[in-house]
């Protein structure tokens, strides 16, 4: 019997998704049962800074809960418009308009604004919600252009992930060869070699 796995810490977490919002979508495993490395203020918040989000401290705890459920719906939505894409389903209603609602509200957090050779979109806050917004506004950038987009799930036992195929050939199958592709090559050799004996 396989002993229950615990979640990865948010410092460990490896970011092989090709896009900050799959790393995103990649804190949770949906296996049995699930794991759920984003529980906490702080695990979004240490997540965001390793992810290269720029998040100031805050003083108001109530605004910190309300961005972490956000954001967590958030994930359950991309992780949805994700697995669809990687069967070739059409997206689920639901998913779709919760992407739609988390990206419109983006703008509250950003505007445009001067750039060399143009103008750009800026930040104008940098709180826990303020990241929220980011990481809807490039989720609904990634998937409204998704036409070519390679995107995957990893095809080890109790993983996946998903992430970004840019191999040469499109034939990438796991999240890490060094991880959940060894531990599939290991497994398929000790069933080759229990069936020979």
């Amino acid at each position: 019997m396989e002993r229950a796995r615990t979640p990865t810490p948010v410092e460990e977490l490896t970011q092989i998704g090709g896009h900050r919002c799959l790393d995103l979508a990649n804190t949770l495993v949906a296996a049995e049962p699930p794991r759920d490395s984003l529980t906490g203020i702080e695990d979004f918040r240490a997540w965001a800074s390793r992810a290269g989000i720029a998040v100031e401290p805050s003083s108001d705890p109530g605004s910190d809960a309300a961005a972490l459920r956000r954001v967590r719906a958030l994930r359950d939505a991309i992780r949805a418009i994700a697995a669809s894409t990687v069967a070739g389903r059409p997206c689920p209603p639901e998913a779709a308009e919760a992407l739609t609602e988390a990206a419109a509200r983006s703008f509250r957090s950003r505007r445009l604004g001067p750039k060399p050779g143009g103008i750009g979109w800026h930040r104008v806050r940098r709180d826990l919600d303020s990241a929220t917004d980011l990481l809807a506004m490039e989720a609904a950038a990634l998937f409204a252009d998704a036409d070519g987009l390679r995107l995957k799930r990893c095809s080890g036992a109790h993983c996946g992930w998903f992430f970004i195929d840019r191999s040469r050939n499109g034939s990438r199958r796991w999240c890490s060869m060094a991880d959940c592709g060894n531990r599939t090559k290991a497994r398929r050799h000790r069933a080759r070699q229990r069936a020979e004996e």
